[in-house]
């Protein structure tokens, strides 16, 4: 079926403009209103662009419409913080349906999509943007402990998170957040940070005094639960003996960014910092690269405490251990959490779920990857390959297969409609493990294609009472063969037909038996084709009849000259009585070649085999008797079977080459020697 599918596509791409032109003139009925479809009707909150709104014109019985001019459509998003759509589709003339552009942003939150037209009446339908919504800023020390020494660290982390701690994306617009300390002799921070819209978290830098203590440092930001966080100074160690893997923020999106969140700090045996004595270099891993990685080496400096390394997150969520070693140095170790929705089945979407059997290909199949609760999510191992399949190809194919790529979370493949209208489940089945996804598509005859009808009988000719096979070819206005159609024959001058048989790809047949006639008659086969929602259609074909007190049998005999039977001599009328076709046959071993049961008359037969010539001859078949002929046919030179060909030629070659010869040596031969002159 997936062939036929592929027949389809190729045919209606090579008949897009004759369709065009036949459903702009004979489309059933007008558009009466606006339908707006989404698909998928979730998108992640992450500023991009998805192509994911629908706008279908309709009739008053909600099937499609084709728009008979171009059709503009105004289009808008509410409120706009959540996205925005393209303010304008056009439903091109000819064609039911526009697709407009979805542009999330950082804000999850429902968008009302407004869709209005000049003549129409005004729709709506609504959109989701997916992600955990920032309500809360949480603080981070990194590293909590820093040196007393009057200078300035990057120490202070905020991160935007959700209600269960969970990082949140930052809105279009910013959030600014403003810092303070408890205690400014232990140190002082930066007065205000800017988290930048898309982003979890920022850095801010932190001023230590010379005095050892503790600092709570506050971020405030406007709409937001203020955060804390403890900061403490104190003075350097100078036995540093083990490594201290810090963590700030101990969670990130699964989202495939790359994060500044790890630092390894030196410390004594009783957990004081301590500063480098020459550069101390440090190797790091993470326990489940699946989940992310971590830059190594990373290099201590001189006379410093700490260094900071890069987290490579994937879309993988999980949780991995980042090990930090180094030569003299006590291992350390620390645990770090992504989180993001975990895929785990497949959605499909159809839209619009209602298209018209025209056998064209749409863009109307959608499959999206998502997690347990319908959010979307990224496959975290790379692309996904997806097998598509209809459960109705009659009604409608679909692409055998589509891959969702690595960091999307959707795909689109193409539906290919048929003229037979119908509904069709199209289900999604990926071989990584997700549940399988279904959703169903509707297909409606929404132009009024006349079904053409041909027909031929084999044989043309038979005789009283006997029977023919009928078959009729029945098309979708001469383009795709129409399937399912209800054929029905009548003749003009009686006789019976069998019940038609559906024979597939268009094809239907019957048998129909002749009447009784005592004179030859010409009996016209009259068809028609009919099917729900399309014109019926018509043909004929004419039988000839002959009666049987007019037939008559035929036995030729050919052979040649000298009375040898010839095989395989091809014997043809051409000129036979009015109304039959007509008659060929090849001669047997013995010569012979017969015709029974036909129309009294004069025929003329031409009798052709290689190596002989063609003869004509005129023979008569008397009403209910059996007429004989021998024919003989005469060789011709060139038909000379190949050896006998092969030794005259040999033979004439010799015979020409010695005659030349003899002549030759005729010329050479030489004068009688002359005498001698007598000296004088």
């Amino acid at each position: 079926m997936r062939k036929q599918a592929v027949y389809v596509m190729i045919l209606s791409i090579l008949l897009f403009a004759f369709i065009q032109s036949v459903v702009k003139t004979v489309s059933s009925s007008a558009p009466t209103k606006i339908q707006i479809y989404v698909g998928p009707l979730k998108v992640p909150a992450d500023n991009k662009t998805y192509k994911a709104i629908y706008v279908q014109l309709q009739d008053s019985s909600n099937l499609p419409a084709r728009a008979p001019t171009d059709i503009d459509i105004s289009l808008s998003s509410s409120p706009p913080h959540y996205g925005s759509v393209d303010p304008k589709v056009t439903v091109i003339s000819g064609s039911t349906y526009a697709v407009a552009n979805f542009s999330s942003t950082f804000t999850p939150g429902s968008a009302t999509i407004t869709a209005a037209a000049f003549g129409f009446d005004t729709v709506q339908t609504s959109i989701t943007t997916v992600g955990p919504v920032p309500t809360k800023l949480a603080v981070y020390g990194f590293p909590p402990t820093l040196p007393a020494d009057g200078g300035a660290y990057k120490a202070v982390v905020v991160q935007l998170q959700d209600a269960g701690g969970s990082p949140a994306k930052a809105p279009i617009g910013d959030v600014n957040v403003t810092l303070t300390s408890s205690n400014v002799t232990v140190g002082t921070v930066d007065p205000s940070v800017v988290i930048s819209a898309g982003s979890t978290y920022t850095a801010a830098m932190f001023y230590t005094d010379n005095n050892n203590g503790s600092a709570v440092v506050t971020a405030q930001a406007s709409g937001y639960t203020s955060g804390f966080a403890p900061i403490k100074t104190e003075s350097l160690s100078t036995n540093a003996t083990k490594l201290k893997v810090l963590i700030g923020p101990p969670k990130v999106p699964a989202d495939g960014v790359v994060y500044d969140m790890i630092a390894v700090q030196l410390q004594d045996s009783a957990g004081k910092i301590a500063s480098a004595v020459g550069n101390v270099t440090v190797f790091l891993s993470s326990s489940d690269m699946s989940v992310g990685d971590v830059d190594s080496p990373i290099t201590i400096n001189d006379s410093t405490t700490y260094s900071p390394a890069l987290f490579h997150s994937t879309y993988r969520s999980g949780v991995t251990t980042i090990t930090a070693a180094a030569v003299d140095f006590t291992t350390g170790q620390e645990v770090l959490t992504t989180v993001g929705p975990i895929p785990s089945k497949l959605a499909v979407y159809c839209v619009p779920p209602k298209l018209p059997a025209d056998g064209r290909s749409y863009e109307a199949i959608t499959v999206q990857l998502q997690d347990s609760a319908g959010t979307p999510a990224r496959d975290p191992t790379g692309d996904t390959a997806v097998e598509l399949f209809s459960s109705t190809p009659e009604a409608g194919n679909v692409s055998s297969s589509v891959v969702i790529l690595y960091s999307e979370t959707y795909s689109v493949a193409s539906f290919y409609s048929t003229y037979d209208a119908g509904s069709t489940d199209i289900t999604a089945l990926s071989l990584g493990g997700y549940t399988t996804g279904v959703s169903a598509i509707t297909t409606y005859v929404i132009d009024q294609l006349t079904l053409v009808v041909s027909l031929v009988a084999n044989p043309p000719s038979v005789s009283s009472g006997n029977q023919t096979t009928i078959t009729v070819y029945v098309t979708y206005g001469g383009l795709i063969p129409a399937a399912g159609a209800t054929v029905t024959m009548a003749s003009n001058r009686g006789g019976n037909f069998s019940v038609v048989t559906d024979e597939e790809n268009g094809n239907y047949t019957s048998v129909f038996t002749a009447p009784n006639v005592t004179a030859q008659t010409v009996c016209t086969i009259s068809v028609n084709a009919s099917k729900l929602g399309y014109i019926t259609g018509h043909g004929t074909a004419q039988v000839t009849v002959n009666s049987t007190v007019n037939i008559g049998d035929l036995k030729l005999y050919i052979k040649e000259t000298g009375g040898s039977p010839i095989e395989g001599a091809t014997v043809t009328s051409t000129s036979q009585p009015s109304g039959i076709s007509s008659l060929s046959a090849m001669t047997d071993s013995d010569g012979y070649v017969g015709f029974e049961g036909i129309p009294a008359g004069t025929y003329v037969f031409e009798i052709t085999k290689d190596g002989f010539e063609t003869t004509n001859e005129t023979v008569q078949v008397a009403p209910a008797q059996a007429a004989s002929y021998t024919i003989n046919l005469t060789g011709s030179a060139s038909g000379l079977p190949l050896p006998i060909l092969i030794v005259v030629i040999i033979a004439v070659t010799l015979a020409t080459g010695l005659a030349a010869t003899l002549i030759l040596r005729r010329r050479r031969k030489p004068a009688p020697e002359e005498e001698p002159a007598a000296e004088a």
